[in-house]
């Protein structure tokens, strides 16, 4: 099992980068209903209505972390933890990124849903999870502060 979660983050890692670094858009990897919408999405609103959601919780079960501030938006470790029973997608959305959303997992039955990862910021911004769990949508925030930018983010 160890090795699975491994793997799982390992993929998620890799994923991540190719779709900040515009190797890979997220509709080549999860399906042509995803196609343009999500990428266009610039609100947790949006995103929500775009994976098939109307209502959003805050909610303390998504729990987001990283360093308060960080010198270069070009590579900021973050962490993401959904304590919801029943996740089944995780999802980093950047507010003042070009392309706000940023990364989508989507969580296995049986896998823990925890995630650590990197993301480029293109400057001081909230970072939103937001967690699907049992057909309903979670979102969780915190802020991180940018000394120099991640060059575009676009």
């Amino acid at each position: 099992m160890d090795k699975q979660r491994r793997d799982f983050v390992q993929i998620g890692t890799a994923l991540t980068l190719a779709f900040s670094a515009g190797i890979l858009k997220p509709s080549e990897v999860f399906g042509k209903e995803w196609e343009g919408k999500l990428l266009d999405a610039q609100t947790v609103k949006e995103a929500v209505a775009t994976l098939g959601g109307d209502l959003i919780v805050n909610s303390t079960g998504v729990i987001l972390s990283g360093p308060e501030m960080v010198e270069s938006g070009y590579i900021v470790p973050v962490s993401f933890e959904s304590k919801i029973p029943g996740t089944d997608l995780m999802a980093f959305m950047i507010q003042k990124n070009p392309t706000p959303m940023s990364a989508i997992f989507l969580i296995p039955p049986g896998t823990q849903p925890a995630i650590n990862t990197r993301i480029k910021m293109g400057e001081t911004s909230t970072i939103y999870g937001i967690v699907r769990a049992n057909g309903n949508f979670y979102v969780g925030s915190t802020m991180i502060k940018v000394r120099a930018g991640g060059g575009g983010c676009g």
